[in-house]
């Protein structure tokens, strides 16, 4: 946390007044658009103490600007704050600037991208450093109308959070958008060299829930049903002392080290068709599966009451 003067800022949004430096703290307040509050203290993680008529707290510094003083600059110029890790900073900017506007972002690094809300490189602007930025704050989503990229940066943008969406690869600097993306970015990514490739899609469960698995009984990880055509696998009793859960119908499992591996661990887990003795299984313990469908799966030894195992699974779509 760092200290530093007191100084006028002003919000540019509705903005919640909270407890403590984070959502989680409760609201005691809210400003309004335009209202003057004297900012005494910032965390390098974007909170700010402010002080006001009102109920003091903390705000996102995300939606502050600094307001300059009664002749402490000329018509052109303004105060800039900008939050790096060592706390905040107020910087005097005067007549054509490439960096941020107030209230959206630290000064970048050489390589970045800057946008800009109006033709030929004017109006509000933020810029970004190399990064993927799957949402952009309410302040500059659907705003981006030309784009200027320095250092080698890359940027394609998209109309849709997550990168979804029709989406437009800019190279160079373009001083007015296409109408498919003019005022409709809400993703993007700063990139040099080649494209990196996407992260993985996010897996989509297929089915979930609580099942139990008595002795001798199977189940289908697939619908969570048990018994029936396509089960995946069998608690199997040997003798009373040599029991097991043993994959059926094409179905493969993976206990590793039993720990919460996920759809991603899970994935590239090393299955097999061999049967895992119960005596390896204590309770919270995690299994892989891949199902007779090709879907993978995860089931947890929950609980056993008696000879039932009490399981929970999910299955994902893939």
């Amino acid at each position: 946390m760092t200290d530093k003067p007191q100084t006028p800022d002003s919000t540019i949004a509705p903005l919640n007044v909270r407890s403590g430096p984070s959502t989680s703290f409760i609201v005691v307040d809210t400003l309004t658009p335009g209202e003057v509050v004297e900012v005494t203290e910032c965390e390098p993680g974007g909170w700010c103490f402010i002080q006001h008529p009102g109920p003091d707290g903390w705000v996102s510094s995300n939606y502050l600007t600094a307001t300059p003083s009664a002749g402490s600059a000329g018509p052109d110029c303004s105060f800039r704050l900008t939050l790096g890790p060592d706390g905040p900073e107020f910087t005097l900017v005067c007549g054509d600037d490439p960096g941020p506007s107030p209230g959206l972002g630290p000064v970048p690094a050489a390589t970045r991208a800057c946008f800009y809300d109006l033709p030929n490189y004017n109006g509000q602007n933020f810029c970004r450093t190399v990064g993927l930025y799957n949402s952009l704050p309410p302040i500059a989503n659907d705003r981006i109308t030309s784009v200027r990229l320095f250092g080698g940066a890359k940027v394609p943008l998209c109309a849709n959070v997550n990168m979804g969406g029709y989406c437009r690869q800019v190279n160079n600097n373009v001083p007015l958008l296409g109408a498919l993306i003019n005022n409709r970015t809400s993703s993007l990514r700063v990139f040099t060299g080649a494209l990196p490739p996407p992260p993985p899609p996010t897996p989509v469960t297929h089915s979930t829930g609580s099942v139990d698995l008595l002795q001798t009984a199977t189940l289908n990880l697939d619908n969570g049903v048990i018994a029936g055509a396509g089960t995946d696998i069998w608690h199997q009793a040997v003798t009373a002392t040599q029991k097991f859960i043993t994959p059926r119908n094409g179905a493969r499992l993976a206990r590793g080290d039993g720990s919460n591996r996920g759809f991603s661990g899970c994935s590239v887990a090393s299955f097999s068709t061999d049967s895992i003795p119960i005596a390896a299984l204590p309770v919270g313990t995690y299994v892989c599966a891949r199902t007779d469908q090709g879907r993978i799966s995860q089931f947890r030894v929950n609980a056993y009451i008696g000879t039932t195992m009490r399981l929970g699974y999910t299955t994902w779509a893939n």
